[in-house]
């Protein structure tokens, strides 16, 4: 398949118009780019940071947004959240932060350190156990903000279809609800972290006849943390460019 560009993604919502001629991806907002294999099968590799993670193969997730690090990230350093979850199937995140695994609907929490400035390329993948009952994907990663403290969204993915799964309706709706929300690469403007290159793609499933339920979903991007320390609260006017 070949990339489409964003208004191609927006007039799905409201039309059955053919899709748009193609551009590369790097010039759209969220893009729909070739498929890649599927994982390959291997443990989870990542170095975990903080007290949550101690001991642990996933980490304790927080609770709240204003919950705080008992051991902190060093100067330098910032501290990302990353939760994975895959509503009847299992889910992936694979590039410069490490490798991490989870299955089912109950969310994986895990937790890294990277330096400021730091830059990388991140891809997300779920999949479906029975590609006929499809797969409920769930993606979010914050970055944590210890003069709050505060936690500041970097990204979230779920694909929710009318069947509860993902499907073209359901990732139709989370590419438009990303393009309201995202500005300058940040879904909240105080957060230090930006996305940009987003992706999604997924190799089918059943006939729209059948429900049209996707039987995976990969979503990519490339990150890049700032090294500026982050200072007001999520969602502050102050950090909204007049």
């Amino acid at each position: 398949m070949t990339s489409r560009p964003w208004a191609w993604l927006v007039v799905l919502l409201t039309s059955t118009c053919a899709a748009a001629p193609a551009k590369k991806a790097e010039e759209k907002d969220v893009a729909v780019v070739r498929h890649v294999d599927k994982m390959t099968a291997g443990a989870a590799s990542a170095t975990l940071a903080g007290a949550r993670c101690k001991g642990r193969k996933t980490c304790a997730c927080r609770v709240s947004d204003t919950e705080s690090e008992s051991e902190p990230p060093a100067e330098g350093m910032k501290r990302l959240e990353i939760r994975l979850a895959a509503d009847g199937g299992a889910a992936t995140l694979d590039g410069g932060l490490g490798h991490f695994e989870a299955s089912g609907p109950m969310e994986s929490c895990f937790y890294v350190d990277v330096p400021g400035g730091h830059s990388t390329t991140v891809a997300f993948l779920a999949h479906a156990d029975r590609p006929n009952v499809g797969v409920g994907p769930r993606f979010r990663m914050a970055e944590y903000g210890p003069k709050g403290p505060y936690w500041y969204s970097i990204i979230d993915v779920e694909c929710k279809g009318q069947q509860g799964h993902c499907d073209r309706q359901g990732v139709d709706a989370w590419a438009a609800r990303n393009l309201k929300d995202r500005k300058r690469g940040r879904l909240d403007p105080c957060g230090s972290a930006v996305v940009t290159k987003l992706a999604w793609d997924t190799s089918g499933g059943q006939a729209d006849r059948e429900g049209g339920l996707f039987q995976d979903l990969t979503v990519r991007f490339a990150l890049e943390v700032k090294k500026f320390a982050t200072q007001f609260a999520p969602g502050s006017t102050e950090c909204v460019p007049k």
